[in-house]
């Protein structure tokens, strides 16, 4: 079985002058990004590290980023991206969590942790001799851990999902062959390293032996954008469906399209997407420039289906279609039957592509990761509801109470227990509201501990957003804040949701 490794080397063999990286004012080579490694690996090795182990990439998704992820694997290690922006407590807890040996900071990036920490930056790399030699015995093999990312948990905590390298390289194969790359693409990548989507922007143009072009730590605007598909001549864009949204959704003049000239196809996903939108780029200017629906649960490696939108499209929701090769879906209804054509049920995902678990947590592990009647392999349970619409999947929204706001998976639990955590809170429910532009947002309705904090409720919604911004990211800090006197109880006892809803005029 091979690995991203090999599929790498084999490309630093067969071109190594070929650029595989570009970021900013860096360009980067097949041969540099290898040797670059291999100088991480090497020191890895004089830390300690040893296949089994972990180490904490800290930094934004740059060059360097990526030459400390292929070092950890040359040196046996796996590897969890870390945002820097995350709150101290949070990132604490990953690195306690994943057990990580060594941080490898990147682009800059200064992040206090106590762990033996190797500041990873963009030189020129040139083979030592006899590092080779030395590295080969300790590479990571298909059977070992490539990476964990760490998501959302209904418990309150995150949890990390473990890759093993086998189903990356896999998935990474199967990507080349259904989203179409050649080694004569440029891919431009725009996700943060610490969202799975980077897994699979970042690899699977060096692993075709293609070139990635890499956002890095800035937030580009649309005409930025454009003029850097323009400058290299990026034929794939990748992003999250509220980007294309964005920059793509709205009346393209003459410039951006003659911008966007080199572009072979756009890839998005993370969240529904606007079928309005769609129909409005399919049907414009660039319509001969096919879009690609993705969907995929880090549980699955990261794209597990996709639709492609062609010039012309008309209808009225898009699919989320079918799946790459390498994965698998059943879709099961209640009583755990395979549904047909036109039922809905929720989504299994299965194959080679499914994640190993998360990480010391068998029972959660076990809840998700289930065998099927008559089927070979393990599952993942998605807990999304899907239906099958001539053969393709139609996305239907979530069996529990996990949701998606701008591309995160959010469990509405964690955001729960940090609330009833903090002193001043008694309960609290958080849930979701469309926004008037008609996107979505997180609105926490809290019960204070204190009935005189009902009485400054600005005070009272500052102090919650602050003490939530200590340990939550940003994207998981609710934008409103409705403050109850107490919360409306259904016959079991339970907070009623559903009147909480329709009470929610009551709130201050």
């Amino acid at each position: 079985m091979t690995t991203v490794i090999d599929l790498i080397e084999a490309n630093v063999q067969r071109h190594p002058d070929k650029t595989a990286l570009l970021c900013g004012e860096d360009r980067v080579t097949y041969r540099q990004l290898w040797n670059g490694a291999t100088d991480v690996a090497d020191r890895l090795l004089d830390h300690g590290c040893s296949r089994g182990d972990t180490v904490a990439l800290v930094g934004p998704g740059n060059a360097e980023f990526m030459i400390a992820a292929l070092g950890a694997w040359l040196s046996g290690a796996s590897w969890v991206p870390i945002d820097a922006r995350l709150p101290e407590e949070r990132i604490r807890y990953v690195l306690d969590d994943a057990d990580a040996k060594v941080v490898l900071a990147t682009g800059g990036t200064g992040v206090e942790t106590g762990l033996p920490t190797e500041r990873i930056t963009l030189g020129p790399p040139t083979a030592a001799p006899g590092r080779e030699e030395r590295l080969r015995p300790h590479r990571a093999r298909a059977d070992d851990l490539a990476y964990l990312i760490y998501t959302s948990g209904s418990t309150g905590l995150p949890k990390g999902v473990a890759v093993g390298h086998h189903g990356l390289a896999v998935h990474l194969l199967g990507t080349l062959e259904a989203y179409r790359l050649t080694p004569d693409d440029v891919l431009l990548s725009f996700a943060s390293p610490s969202f799975d989507a980077a897994v699979e922007e970042m690899w699977a143009p060096v692993t075709g032996g293609g070139t990635v072009l890499l956002r890095g730590p800035a937030l580009w605007t649309g005409r930025q954008l454009f003029e850097r598909v323009r400058a290299h001549q990026v034929t794939y864009v990748s992003c999250t469906t509220a980007y294309f949204e964005a920059f793509f959704g709205e009346a393209l003049s003459t410039d951006d399209i003659a911008a966007l000239a080199s572009l072979r196809g756009i890839i998005f996903g993370g969240e529904a997407v606007n079928p309005t939108v769609v129909r409005h780029w399919a049907n414009g200017p660039l319509g001969s420039v096919p879009v690609c629906n993705t969907y995929g649960p880090t549980e699955a490696i990261v794209t597990a289906t996709l639709y492609w939108i062609e010039q012309g499209w008309q209808g009225e929701r898009v699919p989320i279609g079918h799946c790459l090769p390498g994965h698998v879906s059943v879709v099961l209804d209640a009583e755990g039957d395979e549904v047909t054509d036109g039922e809905s049920g929720e989504l299994h995902l299965g194959g080679p592509c499914v994640a190993e678990g998360y990480l010391g947590r068998p029972d959660l592990t076990e809840q998700r990761f289930v065998e099927l009647p008559g089927r070979d392999g393990i599952y993942y349970r998605t807990g999304d509801l899907v239906a099958l619409q001539d053969g393709e999947l139609l996305f239907l929204g979530r069996a529990d109470r996990q949701v998606k706001i701008r591309g995160f998976r959010i469990e509405l639990e964690e955001i729960e227990v940090a609330l009833c955590n903090l002193d001043p809170v008694r309960n609290a429910v958080v849930d979701v509201e469309q926004r008037p532009d008609g996107g979505d947002r997180l609105v926490a309705h809290v019960v204070p501990l204190d009935p005189a904090d009902r009485g400054t409720p600005d005070g009272f919604r500052a102090a919650l957003r602050t003490a939530l911004g200590r340990t939550l990211p940003d994207y998981m800090v609710p934008a409103e804040f409705r403050i109850h006197a107490e919360l409306p109880l259904g016959v079991t006892g339970k907070v009623d949701r559903a009147k909480v809803l329709t009470e929610a005029g009551n709130a201050v």
